[in-house]
């Protein structure tokens, strides 16, 4: 754990973050983050609910949906987190309300990545020290937890408007994942091949928006 003052900058601006930051090699605080679903209404999750199934846990921190790199942050981790998204949990933080994350999630069609909220009493920000005091928002920041709740990869961006480092901390992610055999590997790839031809194939047999188009405007005549 880090103890001391410590800052980000917004467009420049100093800011000081609250919290103690955590250190890589160090058990994950526990916190309490909020979500929302159609349905099931919502509810809190901690610590131990995102590492149940005793997978790596990615956490991507934004400060908003609603902010450009936020939304750039969370496209990239959903196309990064494809391949492996079954041997993973990943979850985009912010400090938005539960139910605008939500609507985030739908709108962009998010498969891969929780959306959890930290919005009522910061116990996520305080806990890894990204919490901007003024005005009690998330920094930017990502964080991997391997499956026995230890710190594994942390970064806290040092200016807001900056995106993070995918690549490392993607990298940080896969080293925790449990090596396929080679010849599962193998039948793997022979099946994304196989289905390639097929894919292009149905993406012929589409009509495309122009041809569309005219189809249309022969039935309005």
């Amino acid at each position: 754990m880090v103890f001391g003052e410590r800052k980000i900058t917004f467009r420049g601006v100093t800011h000081s973050l609250g919290g103690d930051a955590v250190s890589v090699g160090e058990p994950a605080p526990d916190f309490r983050l909020w979500y929302f679903n159609k349905g099931d209404g919502g509810g809190p999750i901690d610590r131990d609910d995102l590492l149940e199934h005793g997978r790596p846990l990615l956490l991507s921190v934004i400060t908003s949906v609603d902010t450009p790199v936020g939304k750039i942050q969370a496209r990239k981790f959903e196309k990064l987190l494809r391949p492996i998204h079954e041997d993973v949990t990943a979850v985009l933080v912010s400090s938005d309300l539960p139910f605008t994350l939500n609507r985030f999630k739908e709108t962009e069609r998010l498969k891969h990545l929780m959306g959890l909220s930290d919005y009522f009493d910061q116990s996520f920000g305080r806990a890894f020290g990204v919490v901007i005091e003024e005005p009690l928002i998330l920094a930017r920041a990502v964080f991997v937890i391997d499956a026995a709740g230890v710190v594994q990869y942390e970064e806290v961006v040092p200016e807001i408007t900056n995106e993070p480092d995918y690549a490392s901390a993607m990298a940080a992610l896969k080293s925790l994942l449990p090596q396929k055999p080679a010849g599962q590997k193998r039948r793997a790839a022979r099946k994304r091949a196989s289905a390639a031809p097929k894919r292009a194939a149905a993406a012929r047999k589409r009509p495309s928006a122009r041809a569309k188009k005219a189809t249309a405007a022969r039935r309005r005549r």
